[in-house]
């Protein structure tokens, strides 16, 4: 038989004749596929629903101040400024680096998010020496891509930038529903509740973080604005001053008097029952359907050797 001209009947005659190839390698791919869904660890995901909020002065009511004291309230932080503009400043920090940074040095995340290289017993990173064919591997596919060559600290620590893409990949998520302004914070973890409680101690940094900043930016303000009161002697520009001395103090009175300051919590993070992964339906379909091709290329090939083997000993 030609194998150019196997046809609908011949291939499912070859299906029949060589089924228990197709039925083993289904099998095994199958059993592979629970094999990973049993030993995979699981993992589960923990959200926490926010309010995004407003925490600037509204700049309405620096209205009238003149175009040069006007200008003075954009160099202090005052004018310009409205809700929608900060609200989507805080959710840039709620996605920020530096936002996640603090929150994994202040929970001491890396030794969590690498545990396998940190040795509970010395408690220290473990010194392992790299396989000089790793090393040369990696140093190929840096040249190859541009990416510049990162150099492991001797204790055996992971980077920064190791730590930082585990967490932002692995564990953090943040999603803004366009329609309602609701985000949706989802943590994910090997532990239900240690999710949970990172989702909910994540969203309180939230908060905790940008107050911070506005305290410090509202103490800044308003030094800047008293030695300008010093400096003039007019009258006109003493009332303009003071005016911006008061919504820098507003400021300052807001975010240390609102707990919630940045985001309220309109759902808080439970422990979840059910996991996000492994899928183990969706890993035996996976198995099942990989199987099934790869049980039909393996007959389509025996078949081609076949039928080339017997047309050359014709």
């Amino acid at each position: 038989m030609d194998v150019e001209e196997l046809g609908l009947y011949d291939f499912l005659q070859l299906i029949r004749t060589r089924r228990r190839t197709l039925g083993w390698t289904i099998a095994a791919a199958t059993v592979m596929g629970l094999l990973i869904g049993i030993l995979s660890r699981p993992v589960y995901r923990a959200d926490v629903v926010l309010a995004p909020l407003t925490t600037g002065i509204d700049g309405q009511a620096l209205e009238g101040l003149g175009s040069s004291l006007g200008g003075l309230a954009s160099l202090v932080g005052l004018g310009g400024k409205n809700g929608a503009s900060d609200i989507e400043q805080n959710i840039a920090v709620l996605r920020s680096r530096a936002l996640a940074d603090h929150f994994i040095s202040q929970h001491q995340l890396a030794i969590i998010l690498f545990e396998n290289r940190w040795d509970k017993g010395e408690g220290r990173w473990k010194k392992v020496a790299p396989s000089p064919v790793k090393v040369q591997l990696s140093r190929l596919l840096n040249n190859l891509s541009g990416d510049t060559v990162r150099v492991r600290p001797s204790d055996g620590a992971p980077t920064a930038d190791e730590i930082y893409r585990a967490f932002d990949k692995v564990v953090r998520s943040v999603d803004r529903d366009e329609k309602t302004g609701l985000v949706t914070l989802g943590m994910k973890w090997h532990d239900p509740i240690v999710a949970a409680t990172w989702a909910s101690e994540y969203a309180r940094a939230a908060n905790d973080y940008i107050r911070a900043q506005k305290i410090s930016e509202a103490e800044r303000s308003l030094k800047y604005l008293e030695e300008q009161i010093r400096k003039t002697s007019l009258t006109e520009m003493h009332d303009a001053l003071y005016k911006l001395v008061e919504n820098e103090t507003k400021q300052s009175m807001l975010a240390n008097v609102r707990e919630e300051f940045a985001f309220r919590i309109i759902d808080p993070a439970t422990a979840p029952e059910l996991r996000v992964s492994p899928k183990r339906a969706i890993l035996l379909g996976i198995g099942l359907m990989g199987g099934f091709i790869l049980g039909l290329g393996i007959i389509l090939t025996q078949n081609y050797f076949s039928v080339m083997r017997i047309a050359r000993q014709g």
